[in-house]
């Protein structure tokens, strides 16, 4: 239970980031100070810390022992506070100069601490996917080779003196230590080297995972592979053919590639059950759809028999009366066809037992051979519940 609250809190937390986020976003809207990766991309990345953090607290809440949901939230805060950072120093700095305390240093704080996240969630992946431990006490350093070199980059991104990046170039670095900046360099350059050789040792441990596993977790295994070779082929392809005009397709490109990795683990999670949280994920889309779709309807009936309604009564309380039941009244149907919809795109193997079992009821209904009942029923057992084994002792009648 404790896990459970802490997931959630967790979850509500960076959704008031992003909430944050998007109202400096509003406020900032006429203020162009350059550096901007564009609406679209804000609001793709927006969507990717949404989505990363619902994963995160559905894993962590299910299975607290396992780290794969503790890590994706690790990753999911910092990206949100990235951006809570990066719209406040805009707006004390250029939208309303001097309005709140700490703009250079929230300035800074926007400058990197997001970074962390982008390179420690793909090997962490690859090493525990999916189930949240090593192959071995051997792997276990290759985390550590990957936290060290994280830490390790690190100062070369916040103590360097100097103007911090666009679109803050005219904020010294408000943390910069002078003076040994070769120093700085030599570390960070050892940090990437060590975070490279980390991310290519998380590689094999994730090919290794692929040739020990087999039936189900194989195929769970095969969606994360799969994504993390769309990002790598997708950074190529971005970096060699990359310029001034085809850069904001590449970066959106490159998030989107980013974004597959969570979103392809969630996927394993959703469509093979990794974590017992199906039910959990089929409610939420059953009642997060059918909410939208009632009340877009609800909206649209109110409006409509406003509009026919106005020349007997000025008030709308009759349209909202009439709306009201019509909603009710479609609730029942409504969900049916939307559960429907569900178990059809993403519980297959549910969608088609059940259509298994209406056919052989209408069959049964009109069948007298009882020869020809015992193997509709054996073959319908074996489609529907699929055992290792099946068979069917009919007791004989006494005479």
């Amino acid at each position: 239970m404790t896990a459970r609250r802490l997931s959630w809190s967790l979850w509500s937390l960076a959704v008031l980031l992003l909430a944050a986020e998007a109202a400096f976003a509003v406020l900032n809207r006429d203020t162009d100070v350059g550096g901007s990766f564009g609406t679209l991309f804000d609001t793709l990345f927006r969507l990717v810390i949404l989505v990363l953090a619902t994963i995160a607290a559905l894993v962590a809440a299910r299975r607290p022992r396992n780290s794969i949901g503790w890590i994706m939230m690790g990753t999911a805060l910092p990206m949100a506070f990235s951006g809570v950072a990066h719209g406040y120093a805009v707006y004390a700095l250029f939208t309303e100069p001097g309005s709140l305390p700490g703009a250079d240093f929230m300035a800074w704080l926007s400058s990197w601490v997001f970074l962390p996240s982008l390179f420690i969630l793909p090997p962490l992946l690859f090493l525990l996917f999916p189930t949240g431990r090593f192959l071995g006490p051997r792997w276990r350093a290759v985390g550590w080779l990957i936290a060290f070199g994280t830490i390790a980059i690190l100062p070369a991104w916040t103590l360097v003196p100097g103007p911090l990046e666009a679109p803050f170039a005219d904020v010294v670095n408000p943390v910069g230590v002078e003076g040994p900046r070769g120093a700085l360099d030599a570390v960070g350059g050892l940090g990437w080297f060590a975070l490279a050789a980390g991310i290519l040792a998380s590689a094999a441990s994730m090919v290794v995972r692929l040739r020990r596993s087999h039936g189900e977790e194989r195929r769970q295994l095969n969606w994360v592979a799969s994504a993390a070779a769309l990002f790598a082929a997708v950074c190529l392809v971005t970096a060699a053919t990359l310029d001034q005009e085809t850069g904001d397709v590449g970066q959106i490109a490159v998030l989107l590639a980013y974004s597959a990795i969570p979103v392809s683990a969630g996927y394993a999670i959703l469509r093979h059950r990794l974590y017992d949280i199906d039910l959990v994920v089929n409610r939420a889309l059953v009642y997060g759809t059918l909410t939208a779709a009632l009340a877009g309807i609800y909206l649209g009936l109110v409006l409509l028999l406003g509009v026919a309604l106005s020349p007997l009564t000025e008030r709308n309380d009759l349209a909202i009366a009439l709306s009201t039941l019509a909603v009710a009244a479609l609730f029942r149907p409504a969900r049916s066809r939307v559960q429907a919809l569900v178990d059809r795109r993403f519980y297959r193997h549910k969608y088609d037992a059940a259509r298994t079992l209406e056919r052989f009821g209408a069959r049964l209904r009109a069948e007298t051979d009882l020869v020809a009942l015992r193997g509709e029923l054996t073959g319908v057992v074996r489609e529907t519940m699929q055992p290792a084994q099946a068979s069917l002792w009919l007791r004989e009648p006494r005479r």
